[in-house]
């Protein structure tokens, strides 16, 4: 009879209370959710050749904790409901090294918002920003992040079809003094290399590649292209900024005209 009473009042009281400390243990890893998604490719033609650009927009309820690696953004919710993605772009992947002119810009908030770290190898080179939304409901929030798409002068540059340059691997030519033909021939390939990954176009024709004249730019070639699938025509201009010394390039820029 003991036994039975026992048993009762074990179940009544005691496993309720095992399973509210099981359910408090799960609700705070709830709160703390991850979102992840890829960043889709800018199709607007208004940012400057030679500039990377991502233009991160989100809706977020609550405090979040923003991360840009490469193309991919990583949300940690700290609290409130999950933060989304409302429409966000970039021209170019954010290097994975240290670059030059990198800056930070707040286009639109509700609530606070502010750069915790600049790209470095302590964030794995992401950009990471916290967002705190007090109001309630989700609010929109827009901000940018802008580099110069020069190599940074530190670590490898940029060879055909996005791979690090100044490698034995790289094929001919990388790693060694480049003539004039060379370097024109070679980002004539990395263009080839971009628009038919980017752009899907198979068959890609460069237009007049040449050495950009303007002040300052002589390690730059600039020029057009234009790339075909049948009867569908796309017309391309581009640029490169080339290492002649060091025989490698730094940056391959494509742009629809």
């Amino acid at each position: 009879m003991m036994c039975n009473l026992s048993l009762g009042w074990m179940r009544r009281r005691v496993l309720p209370l095992i399973a509210f400390a099981a359910l408090s243990l799960i609700l705070p890893q709830a709160a703390m959710a991850d979102t992840e998604f890829q960043v889709k490719k800018m199709i607007r033609r208004d940012v400057p050749l030679g500039k990377g650009q991502c233009d991160i927009r989100l809706r977020i309820d609550g405090e979040a904790e923003v991360r840009l690696r490469g193309d991919r953004i990583y949300i940690r919710t700290i609290s409130g409901r999950d933060g989304r993605d409302d429409g966000s772009e970039c021209n170019e992947p954010l290097p994975a090294r240290f670059v030059e002119g990198f800056n930070f810009e707040v286009r639109e908030s509700r609530n606070e918002i502010r750069l915790l770290s600049e790209p470095d190898r302590v964030t794995n080179f992401s950009a990471v920003v916290r967002i705190r939304d007090s109001d309630g409901g989700e609010g929109r929030y827009h901000f940018r992040v802008s580099w110069q798409m020069d190599g940074g002068g530190v670590g490898p540059g940029i060879g055909p079809g996005g791979r690090p340059g100044n490698r034995p691997d790289d094929g001919p030519g990388y790693g060694r003094p480049w003539t004039q033909g060379q370097a024109l021939n070679l980002c004539g390939d990395a263009v080839r290399d971009r628009i038919r990954r980017d752009h899907r176009y198979i068959n890609v024709e460069i237009q007049s590649p040449r050495t950009d004249e303007r002040p300052g730019r002589g390690n730059w070639i600039i020029g057009d292209a234009r790339g075909r699938n049948g009867s569908s025509v796309e017309l391309f201009v581009f640029s490169c900024q080339v290492d002649y010394n060091a025989g490698r390039l730094l940056s391959v820029d494509v742009r629809i005209r």
